[in-house]
């Protein structure tokens, strides 16, 4: 185990959402892939931190203004580049455009198709970040991801943008059938990997404790390990 660091004024704060297979809450204990990463990062510089969780643009918000609060599971863009420490890389990921697979009207091929659609997103999410600068101007914008899946099932919305892994762990939880539903586009420039990053004005000798500390699980094994247990490695 790597020396901890020298104590901080204040306490690191870890904000995130319910985005499962990521990072979600089960009788109030923080789970998931990137929080099992998270939490061996911080058994690995001997680290106190307390997890909370919100909907995505509140604990947005909160990291851009709080001094030591690190958020995560974040897409690295570059409209937030400048607006955090970039700790680095916690997880895969990869984005998709889906419909209802009895909705034989919508048609898309591109991205440009999507464009005529009106497109289920959530508040503050990478997604719509993306979209936007793409020329999307049609969106249902809700707080909950799983708000719009009900949403599509219901016809008020054409389409939904979702990360994969988390839109079939979302689909299941919710007792819904898969085959209703059917990825028409992936949206390659938002597929990649997850980070975790902190408030720009950390301490830097925390931010670079984490980065220490994670370097050290993926250099002994621990990170790929973790990663096992939700996706298979190639």
């Amino acid at each position: 185990m790597l020396f901890a660091r020298t104590a901080v004024a204040d306490p690191v704060i870890i904000v995130t959402e319910d985005f499962p297979p990521y990072n979600y809450q089960e009788n109030s204990i923080p789970k998931g892939l990137s929080t099992e990463v998270i939490q061996a990062v911080l058994k690995e510089i001997d680290t106190q931190a307390v997890f909370k969780f919100y909907p995505w643009a509140r604990a947005y918000k909160i990291a851009q203004q709080e001094k030591n609060h690190l958020i995560y599971s974040i897409v690295r863009i570059p409209e937030r580049e400048k607006q955090f420490q970039w700790v680095g890389m916690i997880a895969p990921y990869s984005t998709s455009l889906y419909k209802l697979k009895a909705n034989s009207e919508i048609i898309v091929d591109s991205l440009s198709d999507a464009k005529k659609y009106l497109v289920g997103v959530s508040r503050e999410d990478v997604i719509t970040t993306y979209l936007r600068r793409e020329g999307f101007i049609s969106f249902e914008i809700s707080n909950h991801d799983s708000l719009n899946i009900k949403k599509l099932l219901s016809g008020r919305i054409d389409l939904i943008a979702y990360d994969d892994a988390s839109f079939v762990y979302i689909v299941r939880s919710m007792g819904l059938d898969l085959l209703k539903f059917e990825k028409v586009i992936s949206l390659s420039e938002l597929s990649g990997s997850l980070y975790m990053a902190f408030n720009k004005d950390t301490d830097p000798e925390l931010i670079n404790s984490f980065r220490t500390g994670l370097q050290a699980i993926k250099d002994n094994g621990h990170f790929d390990e973790i990663q096992r247990k939700y996706f298979a490695l190639n």
